[in-house]
């Protein structure tokens, strides 16, 4: 049986509630010929009557109960899911959803959404914390609006917009022998443990492929995946790691951790902001981005990481 015409099911429900064709013809600014003839093409595809015709009253045959007891239900769904979609034309109303890796999801990110929030405070807002891989599939299967990452190695399908850089250092605990270094040579990697917190990421391949045009090979890793839990364990003296410098700022301040460049010119990552193409990127959309721009490179590139005074550095060449 085809689905009933959302129309027919309304002239239906109109002429219940005016109790008549005419007055419901008028309410519906339709002839009542029209309006007979979406009765009549409605009851033909039901194959019974849902009026009973008594003289100039109409009253509801048993299957037209049956049938205003769903369609009621029914257009009253219909009528809030246009009101629902009509607020999205307004254009500080909508739903954002967007992921950022995990420390600039909760050292950043939320200075963003505060103030983004202040401006927009009836878009809904849906945040995640995904890797750079996690986040290309997400935006590519419209299931996030934007991506706050380092570079993927892969953008087709996606518009890409350059957000800034940060370093990755070597981390030792101050007992480590490398403590006093100005820097750490790329093969003096292949001689400690490395720690490492998520081996499928960007930064991962990024650090291997580094590796593998020198011809090094680490030996010895240890995988653990939680940031957090990475630097503790370099405290206490299980290996070393590669760690954004802005993530452990406070851990260098107090002295629990020394901090050493990659090789002589650095270790430099590439942040960007990530749609997909052929999704439309709405006001407040961009309002966001704009808002990424503003608090993102001085928390990643100043040394001190004050968010509140801290000017844009230029980024070195990597």
């Amino acid at each position: 049986m085809d689905i009933l015409d959302t129309r027919q099911l309304l002239a239906f429900k109109t002429i219940v509630e005016t109790g008549g064709f005419t007055k419901a013809a008028r309410k519906l600014n339709l002839t009542q010929s029209a309006l007979s003839h979406q009765i009549k093409s409605l009851e033909t595809q039901l194959q019974t009557p849902v009026f009973a015709r008594l003289g100039k009253r109409v009253a509801l045959t048993q299957a037209g109960e049956v049938l205003l007891r769903y369609a009621m239900p029914v257009l009253q769904q219909l009528r809030e899911a246009q009101q629902a979609i009509a607020t999205f034309h307004a254009p500080d109303h909508g739903r954002l959803r967007v992921s950022s890796a995990s420390y600039s999801c909760y050292q950043i990110l939320p200075h963003v959404l505060r103030e983004f929030r202040s401006s927009y405070p009836h878009v809904e807002l849906f945040v995640t914390s995904e890797y750079t891989d996690r986040v290309v599939q997400s935006l590519l299967a419209g299931e996030l609006d934007l991506g706050i990452s380092v570079l993927p190695s892969n953008t087709t399908g996606l518009h890409v917009e350059p957000l800034c850089q940060d370093e990755l250092v070597v981390i030792v605990s101050p007992e480590h022998p490398w403590a006093r270094r100005q820097h750490v040579r790329w093969a003096d990697l292949a001689t400690q443990v490395l720690i490492t917190y998520y081996r499928a990421s960007e930064t991962f391949h990024m650090v291997q492929h580094e590796l593998h045009a020198r011809g090094i090979t680490v030996r010895e890793t240890m995988e653990v995946r939680h940031g957090a839990a990475v630097v503790e364990m370099v405290k206490v003296g299980l290996g070393i790691a590669l760690m954004p410098r802005w993530v452990i700022h406070n851990d260098l301040l107090s002295g629990t951790l020394c901090a050493l460049p990659m090789g002589r010119s650095g270790l430099k990552r590439r942040w960007v902001i990530v749609y997909a193409k052929g999704a439309p990127l709405t006001a407040y959309g961009t309002a966001f981005m704009q808002l990424c721009h503003k608090w993102f490179p001085p928390a990643m590139t100043t040394p001190d990481n004050d968010l509140s005074t801290a000017a844009v550095l230029v980024p070195q060449a990597g």
